[in-house]
């Protein structure tokens, strides 16, 4: 498999957790995690398994918004800094601290697991059967395999969308697209905004693009 094939897959296994939350196992009270969250809008924080008390630390940086019977918390950055701590307590007076790494992302959900509740082996979940056929169906539409559409998608102002071609193998149909950049500005793209219903994992080869580039995109759903 040559490189530009083999960052496709890293770029796949890490696609497999767009939908999912992330989650912070932390095993001391002594550690530092780091969860990745929106500026902009709220971002759901829970405790597995717990409820949260209390989230605290430098007051005027971030509102949050409790829930008092499903245990959650909604918390928004009030800031312009790029990271903030904050002090998470739950209902049994554990504490978790965390590290907010904040980005012009759309909202996040984080969930922290203390060291009672390890995580399970993310590496084994990428290789289950079904991410197997999805990686396959991506290695597909790279190596050219499918049949040509060419024809254009509406999609963002500033952006020409075109589907390229469209395979389906094991129940899973993929899709291969390139999106280049007319805007006149430099963007920056999410896997999340590619995501409909159906849809099980996007592939974006390059994230960031200048002004006059491209990108192919790959979208995996299920098949007919």
């Amino acid at each position: 498999m040559n490189k530009i094939c083999t960052a496709l897959v890293f770029l796949l296994a890490s696609s497999f957790q767009v939908e999912a939350a992330q989650i912070l196992v932390q095993s001391s009270p002594t550690e530092s995690t780091v969860a990745v969250v929106s500026r902009n809008e709220p971002n759901l924080f829970q405790i597995e398994g717990r409820k949260i008390k209390r989230i605290y630390g430098t007051e005027g940086l971030f509102t949050v918004t409790p829930e008092a019977d499903t245990g959650v918390a909604w918390l928004k950055p009030l800031t312009d800094k790029n990271m903030l701590s904050v002090f998470i307590t739950d209902d049994t007076n554990q504490h978790f601290k965390i590290l907010l790494d904040i980005k012009d992302i759309p909202a996040e959900t984080v969930i922290i697991r203390g060291k009672n509740n390890p995580i399970k082996n993310l590496e084994n979940a990428r290789n289950e059967p079904r991410n197997e056929a999805i990686l396959g169906t991506v290695i597909a539409l790279y190596n050219g395999e499918g049949i040509a559409k060419n024809q254009l998608i509406p999609l963002w102002k500033g952006v020409k969308f075109e589907l390229l071609s469209a395979i389906e193998l094991r129940g899973i149909k993929g899709e291969s697209y390139l999106l280049t950049n007319h805007s006149g500005k430099q963007i920056v793209m999410d896997e999340r905004e590619f995501y409909r219903e159906g849809v099980q994992a996007v592939v974006i080869q390059n994230q960031v693009l200048k002004e006059g580039e491209s990108t192919p995109v790959y979208v995996i759903s299920e098949g007919e």
